[in-house]
């Protein structure tokens, strides 16, 4: 039935305990072998050690008599708590995803969690069943996947506007969005940009249109390629300074004393200074790199997506396996990022932005794509985005150039003098950062541009690798235009803008205020005017 009580896989029980001694791993393996290594641990330890465990059951136990589920015609209901009860009441048409998870605990214990996602929520899912079979999780994604559409159109209509209600004062010029078909018919004459109201009904053709279902998969030579071009040495870099706190201390048990001491001064005194840097970063930038190609293949080994009717779902993950179901209509932008490896060769990722709980999510929907293959990728997932070509964007100007230059050039020039200060005549190696950083932040200028066609803005820019936002006008909840007085002078400034369910805007600076203007126009609901300056 509909609305009977349904209750979470008795391996909760086991979950709850796993969960808890997680955080103390590192302090029971260590004891463990500190006891191995002499010191000895005594009976009564143990007996703790076996009474804590019980007692962990036990909690996990009257957890798991105590938590309920319903699911009704137009909800599910969710009743936990052990001291402090809690309820909570999910509408079907509130929800914008449902992901089937199953993290390293869930593996072991041969059970996945079910993630429900609503709009305005924590950084968790709002509703969270921690242990189910397979084939109940899939059950009850199949259930919410069939929501009335009419029910769900009007969760994301009313979640919108208690979004945009938050963002009705004016600063830099905020305003709210208005609906595509005002947006399409406004023509803004300003630097020969063109807006029209193509795509606006695309998410309504896309629902009725008589097409078969689709699927993409990542096949390995294509996995091993992504993992190799992906450059996450930042996740790699946090691995091992992760995993060398964890086994310090069982170093210092198998291997000698000062073994590693030893091992840098037979170096030094049989290398030159010089040599042994560059062997040293050659060394540390190759072991990143490939375990970074590890992590990469271990998150997105398996990777396929697939669109079933009005729903698309992806899966990927090789230890932690993920499964997310979205609406295509809660997507709110598009963002399309090259890596220096890859744009050479015309490679990309997409990823997607959609509310959900954790605003600081973004969707893979592909993780290795050509950029001349994108716009198909898109009309079968996510209807209504265009890549535009890129020959039609407007440009950063060279006026602009010295806003891009100036602070990182004087942080390098300062980075120079301090190590040549230090290390005298070998310092002055550090000297080649200064045209390094001048050819990244020239590279990061030309990135620099922005496109209004078809009612829908084009922003692109670069950090470190090129990145690429589309994204429609309802989706626009803020847009703000800022300048200093010398920016101001010169005509230049930068355009951001915040959708929802990001916390963060996506930001182009260094643009020419005559191509910013007809954009600010454009988003405006009022008359066309000048964007308010701040200094």
């Amino acid at each position: 039935m509909m609305n009977e009580r349904r209750t979470l896989h008795p391996a909760y029980i086991g979950f709850g305990v796993l969960s808890i001694l997680k955080g103390f791993l590192p302090i029971i393996l260590i004891s463990l072998i500190r006891g191995a290594n002499g010191k000895g641990l005594e009976w009564y330890w143990f007996a703790g050690g076996g009474g804590a465990l019980l007692l962990f059951a036990f909690i996990s136990y009257l957890q798991w008599r105590r938590f309920g589920f319903w699911l009704e015609n137009d909800r599910i209901i969710i009743r936990s708590g052990l001291v402090f009860r809690e309820e909570k009441t999910i509408y079907y048409s509130r929800i914008h995803s449902v992901n089937i998870e199953q993290p390293l605990i869930q593996r072991m214990l041969g059970v996945v969690q079910l993630k429900i996602e609503t709009p305005g929520g924590n950084k968790k899912a709002d509703g969270i069943l921690h242990t189910l079979k397979m084939e109940e999780a899939n059950r009850i994604k199949e259930l919410l996947r069939r929501a009335p559409s009419q029910g769900r159109q009007e969760g994301i209509v009313t979640a919108d506007a208690e979004q945009m209600s938050i963002s009705n004062a004016v600063v830099y010029g905020e305003v709210q969005a208005e609906s595509d078909a005002l947006a399409g018919a406004a023509i803004s004459e300003g630097n020969g940009t063109r807006v029209g109201n193509t795509g606006s009904n695309a998410y309504a053709a896309f629902d009725r249109a008589d097409t078969p279902d689709a699927a993409v998969a990542l096949d390995a030579g294509k996995l091993f390629q992504a993992a190799a071009t992906s450059l996450n040495f930042g996740l790699a870099a946090a691995f091992i300074g992760g995993l060398y706190s964890f086994a310090d201390d069982f170093l210092d048990l198998l291997l000698p004393d000062h073994f590693f001491e030893d091992i840098v001064e037979d170096s030094i005194s049989h290398t030159p200074n010089i040599l042994l840097i560059v062997g040293a970063a050659v060394l540390i930038i190759g072991l990143a790199w490939v375990l970074s190609i590890l992590l990469y293949i271990l998150k997105y080994s398996g990777f396929t997506l697939r669109r079933d009717g009005k729903q698309v779902s992806l899966s990927y993950g090789l230890l932690e396996k993920k499964n997310v179901l979205f609406d295509p209509a809660n997507v709110q932008a598009v963002i399309v990022n090259e890596s220096w490896l890859r744009q050479p060769f015309g490679y990309s990722e997409v990823k997607l932005q959609v509310v959900s709980s954790d605003k600081n999510e973004q969707l893979m929907l592909h993780p290795f794509i050509k950029f001349s293959e994108i716009q198909e990728l898109l009309d079968g997932f996510v209807p209504g985005m265009r890549v535009h070509s890129a020959s039609r964007m407007s440009l950063s100007p060279r006026k602009a150039l010295i806003y891009y230059v100036r602070i990182p050039m004087l942080i390098a020039l300062v980075v120079c003098a301090s190590l040549i200060a230090i290390f005298g005549a070998a310092g002055a190696w550090s000297l080649v950062l200064l045209p390094l950083t001048l050819w990244w932040r020239i590279s990061s200028h030309r990135a620099a541009g922005l496109l209004l066609e078809e009612g829908q803005l084009t922003m692109r820019h670069r950090v470190f690798g090129r990145s690429t936002y589309y994204i429609r006008r309802p989706r626009i909840v803020v847009m703000k235009v800022r300048r200093t007085s010398g920016q101001r002078r010169k005509g230049v400034g930068s355009l951001s803008v915040n959708v929802l369910g990001s916390p963060f805007g996506y930001k182009v600076a260094g643009m020419d205020h005559n191509d910013i203007q007809p954009i600010w126009n454009w988003f405006s609901r009022t008359l066309p005017r000048k964007p308010e300056q701040k200094q």
